[in-house]
């Protein structure tokens, strides 16, 4: 299998060299390993992307309104949307992660007593009625004191302790986030906002490594390791359980893995343009980096390890430039800064996902080529 071929590949099952109908939305963020959603906009623009017909209403209406997707701590730690059925084979997952988690905060001087605290204080305090961040801290400040809200400083700013226990008390099952309410963060419990079941760990990471093969194959041990943050002796044992269901593969001399079931032939996308977000979680999962993001490209001078920050511009599967949007009103600015030359059938694509994006945010499309800044969303 050439590069090209196994890019063609990872495009197509990411819906995004042809589109799903509407009433797949949900299915498609499970296809995705679930959507990337530390900015709300971001996961709107991914789901708009690889769904035809949808705006930011469908995607809203499936979180809080039919409650088929759950927005929750997912993989890394950070927020995913995740079929609702699904979400406890993924939180049953997360949990391969507590024991190394646990060295970790306390190697980093986190007082585990009062951490595991704060977790049983999020679980007690959530409820069916969404509740807001300043209604949780007051009620955590309440039942475990001032070190639930205390603040630290970061690199990126300052941040509380009780967020620390919040993806702990995510991957039991106990709480999940709800409707805002006035652009306001709130929180419920799980088991009363959507199914809940519980689910043995090791066979949820089963799952997880399927659909991360489907997903982002072909791979290796060491890049799912990085893209489920899961230590090394785990990961060995997911594929040695796995190993009947695999294939290996040969792409340009590199020896990858992928399903049995999953290996049919694959074709180059080079032709096929895409605009992606911040954070989409195609940008997120590709490997090797240097396959997704060309060395002595622009992007790869200020970006070496990763474009997750970026809204990219792909081309053939690769990144090849920026994008940005900037509102007017009813109005929707999308700049696109191709870093190398794009043909007329690839602008005019590129076109039309832009305008595909406004639609999606439910506002006008005004599309110009021409220089992006190269600035990173932290």
């Amino acid at each position: 299998m050439s590069w090209p071929q196994a890019i063609g590949r990872r495009l197509a099952r990411h819906h995004l060299l042809t589109a799903a109908p509407a009433e797949r939305l949900v299915e498609v963020a499970g296809d995705v390993c679930g959507v990337h959603a530390q900015m709300g906009v971001s996961s709107e623009l991914m789901l708009g992307a690889r769904v035809s017909g949808i705006s930011r209403h469908d995607v809203r209406a499936a979180l809080w309104e039919r409650r088929t997707l759950v927005k929750t701590v997912g993989v890394r730690g950070t927020l995913h949307l995740f079929p609702a059925g699904e979400v406890p084979t993924w939180m049953a997952a997360n949990r391969l992660r507590f024991e190394a988690e646990e060295r970790r905060r306390g190697r980093t001087g986190i007082d585990l007593a009062r951490f595991f605290a704060v977790v049983d204080a999020i679980s007690d305090a959530v409820g069916p009625e969404p509740i807001s961040v300043p209604e949780l801290e007051r009620e955590l400040e309440g039942r475990v004191g001032g070190w639930a809200v205390a603040k630290n400083e970061g690199w990126v700013g300052s941040y509380r302790n009780w967020p620390l226990a919040l993806g702990w008390a995510a991957a039991l099952g106990r709480v999940c986030y709800g409707p805002g309410q006035g652009g306001r963060t709130t929180f419920v419990r799980l088991a009363d906002w959507s199914a809940w079941r519980e689910e043995d760990p090791f066979e949820s990471g089963l799952f997880v490594l399927r659909r991360f093969l489907r997903a982002y194959g072909p791979s290796t041990p060491a890049e799912f390791a990085r893209w489920f943050s899961l230590e090394p002796p785990l990961t060995r044992r997911l594929f040695g359980e796995l190993e009947p269901e695999l294939v290996e593969v040969d792409v340009e001399g590199d020896r990858r893995l992928l399903l049995r079931a999953d290996a049919d032939a694959a074709e180059p996308a080079a032709e096929a343009a895409h605009l992606l977000p911040h954070f989409d979680v195609f940008t997120v999962g590709s490997h090797p980096r240097s396959q997704l993001i060309l060395p002595g490209t622009p992007v790869a001078q200020v970006a070496p390890g990763t474009a997750a920050p970026l809204p990219v511009v792909l081309v053939g599967g690769r990144v090849a430039g920026v994008w940005e949007r900037r509102p007017k009103g009813r109005r929707l600015l999308v700049r696109i800064d191709a870093h190398q030359p794009v043909t007329r059938r690839q602008r005019s694509s590129l076109t039309e996902q832009a305008e595909r994006a406004a639609g999606v945010l439910e506002l006008e499309g005004e599309v110009e080529f021409g220089p992006v800044p190269l600035r990173f969303h932290l």
